[in-house]
């Protein structure tokens, strides 16, 4: 049985549909357009390569990685009993909080401004899980309350902190998206501590959830940036 001890802080085919008209025989076959002429009348748009579309894959990729990041983490904080000092735990925090600048750095190519508020930000919300971990392992019912209120007042500030940036997206639907990421989280690691099997699904869950955020959010800054 595992055995968990108050932990410190922890540091997130374009599918071309092909109508053709067989000619009769009373029909005159027509030339063939060239590939200019083709261009010339229906110019291409990139929808792979595009700024917006980097954008969200980008987001999709690096928000999926936190989700599986933390579930590391904080697994292997309970592995070793809540002692934050192992290298092993250390290895999976540095790890964490990378990802966290890499969102940062890729917010930051948009808005440079934005970078560091974001990070700090970001930052800020990891300990809140931490929190929740150790007063679910330890049965301490006030402060599961309070890492829940917490997380609750993080999605609202984070939504607010996002508008101020990208008038587009508004404050309570990146709040909404912020929440469910808690919760989805949250559940994944009250398996983890129970040790239910159904951690491994709970947290693919959990990570499924973030190509609708990063979706969210790329799409407004697509907007407010009129990327295509």
């Amino acid at each position: 049985m595992r055995k968990t001890t108050a932990f410190a802080g922890l540091g997130l085919a374009a599918a071309l549909v092909l109508t053709g008209c067989s000619a009769t025989a009373e029909e005159t076959a027509e030339e063939p357009m060239t590939s200019e002429e083709t261009e010339a009348e229906a110019p291409m748009i990139d929808t792979v390569n595009s700024d917006g579309s980097n954008l969200r894959a980008q987001l999709t990729a690096l928000l999926a990685d936190h989700v599986y990041l933390a579930g590391a983490a904080i697994d292997q904080a309970l592995q070793d009993g809540g002692d934050l000092t192992t290298e092993q735990v250390g290895a999976a925090v540095a790890a964490l909080d990378e990802n966290s600048v890499e969102v940062a750095a890729l917010v930051g190519s948009a808005y440079p401004d934005a970078e560091q508020p974001f990070l700090d930000s970001w930052r800020s919300h990891i300990p809140f899980f931490v929190n929740y971990t150790v007063a679910k392992a330890t049965g301490d019912q006030a402060g599961v309350d309070q890492a829940v209120s917490d997380l609750n007042g993080y999605a609202v500030s984070f939504g607010q902190l996002i508008n101020s940036v990208v008038p587009e997206l508004p404050a309570e639907a990146v709040q909404a998206e912020l929440e469910m990421h808690a919760v989805s989280l949250i559940a994944a690691i009250d398996a983890n501590i129970a040790n239910d099997p159904a951690y491994f699904d709970l947290l693919k869950e959990a990570a499924s959830h973030m190509p609708m955020t990063a979706t969210a959010l790329a799409g407004g800054i697509a907007t407010n940036l009129e990327l295509q």
